[in-house]
């Protein structure tokens, strides 16, 4: 039997809400800020590849999961680590947000998320957009990203959250700090 793969359309929550699932989820899986995305993703099923899915996204992360405890993050092997970490929370929030809706298909329906997405289509693009709040949530949630960056300055906020400073650019912007 081959799989059916199926691409991730938004849920269409609202930004705060999304925000708030993924610092909720951060708390469940017991993920302490700066701390290992690869033993959160082992531990709940997941695996992490350097490579492709095989859909020309070598350049760029991607997740096929069959099931909330089967799953498969690539990421580029031309990226940073601290890229790669963005892209891994990313990646989680495909498979938090958007697998539920893809199971409603059928159990047998599996989720390919790529970067290349069809611009005409704002299903994917929201998607997108929502996988990226929760990873910024996730790994930065608002109030001791706030208090940090407030207290720190970004250089200290970037070693603390181990993150880009592009990312910690965008996350207190976003935060209007």
């Amino acid at each position: 039997m081959s799989d059916l793969y199926i691409t991730p359309v938004g849920i269409g929550a609202p930004k705060r809400v999304v925000e708030a699932f993924a610092e909720r989820v951060a708390s469940m899986v017991d993920y302490e800020i700066g701390g290992s995305l690869e033993e959160v993703v082992s531990s709940h099923g997941g695996k992490i590849v350097f490579g492709s899915t095989g859909k020309e996204d070598h350049e760029s992360g991607s997740i096929i999961a069959r099931d909330m405890n089967d799953y498969t993050i690539y990421l580029s092997q031309n990226t940073s680590r601290v890229r790669d970490r963005f892209t891994i929370a990313h990646e989680l929030g495909h498979l938090m947000l958007h697998l539920p809706k893809i199971k409603e298909v059928g159990q047998e329906a599996v989720m390919r998320a790529t970067r290349w997405v069809d611009d005409s289509d704002s299903g994917q693009k929201r998607a997108e957009l929502e996988a990226n709040w929760f990873a910024a949530a996730f790994l930065m949630p608002a109030d001791t990203f706030r208090e940090t960056y407030m207290a720190h300055g970004p250089d200290y906020t970037k070693e603390l959250f181990d993150v880009s400073r592009a990312a910690i650019d965008t996350r207190a912007k976003t935060l209007g700090l």
